[in-house]
């Protein structure tokens, strides 16, 4: 099965799947599923990057004040955002891929670019 990357960030700061179809689904899923499933998980990225966004421009600013504990909500939104992917993708698993003998799911690898970890599917 092919990766689909997308840097997932520390601290909640995330980007988005690429939509491209990969060439080595060609007759196992139809262009319009991948897409359909990519694009929710795309939504669901950016409808929770502005909170953290929010919350770790915050957490920043009064870091030195609350000798880092400021830092704690970020951490957890992060967190949240990644359940809720997961949550997302195993609803599209049972959906239809699990149907096409095609499981996704998140993995940890380190992203190719920098010091940063970057999530999988």
């Amino acid at each position: 099965m092919p990766e689909i990357s997308f840097c997932f960030f520390r601290f909640g700061l995330s980007n988005k799947f690429e939509a491209e179809f990969p060439s080595s689904l060609t007759g196992k899923v139809a262009p319009e599923e991948f897409k359909a499933s990519i694009s929710r998980v795309n939504s669901c990225l950016k409808k929770n990057l502005p909170v953290n966004v929010r919350w770790l421009l915050c957490g920043c600013l009064c870091c030195c004040c609350t000798l880092g504990c400021s830092m704690w909500p970020v951490i957890c939104l992060s967190k949240r955002t990644r359940r809720s992917i997961e949550k997302l993708l195993e609803w599209e698993n049972n959906r239809l891929y699990h149907k096409l003998c095609l499981h996704w799911r998140l993995s940890k690898r380190k992203c190719e670019t920098n010091n940063m970890m970057e999530y999988v599917s």
